[in-house]
């Protein structure tokens, strides 16, 4: 290790500051020094001397990014680690996340000033705003994955995140925050299925939602080649997602869903979420229901010609757990340049893609007209919970709907509706009696 040197160094105007210099590998046959001047003292110079070229000794060079703030190197991270290897919906929705909880909070901090009590501390003022224990699992990956990159890139030494505590016995001091996950009457759903009948576009979506427990994105997804009419049998292989493009400018990038109402950004094939590919038992009635959608489809592809709309992908979008992302695209077999064709179930008369954003609109309508506690997701929890209410086996429901975690399936989606509740009241009472 060489000798840390202190310099004195006197400005134009006659004050002195101090300088350390050290000596590093040499290049290329040339000797090499690192440097920094503007100490007030001698002492502080040898000590700034003494930790640089520590940290040149451990990592093979001097950090010199003092002055980078952590809301700058989230930037970096997100550009320079998640976008290797990390699906753009999920780059898309660290970055919403990013925005509006950390950054708000600590991005004016210097990345070198972040301690583990300003993050600990952190993270116990979003519990106590009644963040969900996921919620704040979640932020907390992401501050651990940020700070280790930048010690990666040598911008801190060591991580501020090692060890964070999420509290857990602690009582919050506003209640945890849930979103309300609301029981579709049937009743009420046969009045939803009225005012969007099956000659409505939308028909069929509801349908998938209410009967098959589908995500949203996998409903607008799924393709003829996932409908197996003979064992009435859905495959789930796929989604699509919503990819934000702000710099969408050149025709290449109008190619998503082939429209101009899809504003900057287009939609994209990518694997289901948590990756839960898996086989859906329909009924008989809903297997007659896409064997004749299918067949109305066909009439309509002969009767529109050369004006029917076709899609395609760059990719051929194969069925075993290794589907590429790729854009939903107009086909350009219709300019004479193709890729690869492919069949959506929910598309209108003239073949053009329904997008997931058209079931807002329902929401909208059915709140208005119908039933206030109404949206998409809720008809995923009516399906589980009408399961649940019949006594199947919670295993089977979750494999049906794909959740990761079995807490999920109980927790969260098995409802205890009115006949659940006079079900165990009965069971009561002749426990009781």
């Amino acid at each position: 290790m060489s000798e840390i040197r202190v310099e004195k160094r006197v400005r134009s105007n006659g004050s002195a500051s101090y300088q350390y210099r050290f000596e590093i590998a040499s290049i290329d046959g040339q000797r090499k020094w690192v440097s920094k001047s503007g100490f007030k003292t001698k002492a502080e110079a040898k000590q700034a001397g003494k930790e640089a070229q520590n940290q040149y000794e451990n990592y093979g060079r001097v950090v010199e990014k003092d002055e980078i703030s952590y809301s700058d190197f989230l930037d970096y991270w997100l550009e320079n680690d998640c976008e290797v290897d990390l699906k753009p919906s999920t780059i898309e929705g660290y970055r919403k996340r990013i925005d509006a909880y950390i950054r708000p909070k600590l991005g004016a901090y210097r990345l070198r000033s972040i301690t583990k009590e300003i993050l600990q501390a952190f993270l116990i003022d979003m519990y106590d705003a009644g963040f969900a224990y996921n919620s704040l699992t979640s932020l907390k990956g992401l501050l651990t994955k940020s700070l280790n990159f930048a010690v990666d890139r040598h911008y801190i030494a060591y991580s501020p995140a090692l060890r964070l505590k999420i509290p857990k016995h602690k009582i919050p001091k506003i209640p945890t925050r849930q979103a309300p996950h609301s029981f579709i009457k049937p009743e009420i759903m046969q009045k939803v299925f009225e005012r969007f009948p099956e000659s409505s576009p939308s028909y069929i979506p509801l349908k998938l939602g209410y009967e098959c427990g589908m995500r949203l994105g996998e409903v607008f997804g799924l393709c003829w080649e996932d409908v197996d009419f003979e064992n009435k049998v859905i495959y789930v292989n796929r989604q699509v997602q919503w990819l934000p493009d702000t710099e969408r400018q050149t025709l290449d990038k109008v190619k998503s869903n082939g429209t101009a109402e899809c504003g900057n950004g287009y939609w994209y094939f990518s694997e289901p979420k948590y990756k839960s590919y898996r086989m859906i038992e329909i009924s008989d009635e809903l297997t007659e229901l896409l064997i004749k959608e299918r067949a109305k489809q066909l009439r309509a592809k002969e009767y529109y010609a050369s004006f029917y709309t076709n899609y395609d992908v760059d990719k051929p979008l194969t069925f075993d757990g290794q589907e590429p992302e790729s854009p939903v695209s107009v086909n350009r077999i219709n300019k004479d340049n193709g890729g690869f064709p492919i069949h959506l179930v929910c598309i209108r008369e003239n073949g053009t893609f329904i997008s997931p954003r058209t079931m807002q609109h329902v929401s909208r309508i059915v709140k208005k007209e119908i039933s206030n506690e109404f949206d998409f997701h809720s008809l995923r929890h009516t399906h589980a919970s009408m399961l649940a209410e019949l006594g199947v086996d919670p295993k089977y429901i979750q494999a049906r709907l794909g959740h990761s975690d079995m807490k999920v399936t109980l927790g969260v989606y098995v409802h205890a509706t009115d006949t659940m509740r006079s079900r165990g009241r009965k069971v009561i009472n002749e426990i009781y009696m």
